[in-house]
């Protein structure tokens, strides 16, 4: 996939991960989604479930990172992220929809385009988040 067909942010998460993949969207595209439904602000913690390349996404978009403590990765391997807006006391996990994945082309530059198009309620299942 191309750097210069990506949103300008997006590509910042590519230059920082170091190329384009499916965990990159899929981390991109949860981190928009859960700042549509639980807002934005400096104080979002996130769980993630799994190491993963999704995971970048949200060290340059939300500034969370290990380091600040604003993320804590488990090893579940689960696909999922828990995204928590301490100054609203509003949370969100989101999973990545299973028949989503069924139903991507077998191009991979396809699939990836059709990732960062897809509406978000598609791509995800979201449920509150429990802490």
């Amino acid at each position: 996939m191309e750097l210069k067909s990506l949103p300008q942010d997006m590509q910042a998460v590519a230059d920082h991960h170091g190329h384009v993949c499916f965990g990159v969207l899929l981390g991109y595209k949860a981190c928009k989604y859960a700042v549509d439904i639980i807002g934005e602000s400096e104080n979002i913690t996130v769980v993630a479930e799994s190491q993963g390349c999704g995971n970048d996404a949200i060290r340059v978009l939300l500034n969370c990172n290990e380091d600040n403590g604003k993320l804590t990765v488990k090893n579940t391997r689960k696909p999922s992220w828990s995204f928590y807006n301490r100054d609203d006391d509003e949370g969100v996990t989101l999973t990545i929809n299973p028949v989503m994945q069924s139903q991507l082309p077998k191009d991979r530059e396809q699939a990836m385009h059709s990732i960062l198009e897809m509406p978000n309620h598609l791509l995800f299942k979201v449920e509150p988040y429990a802490g």
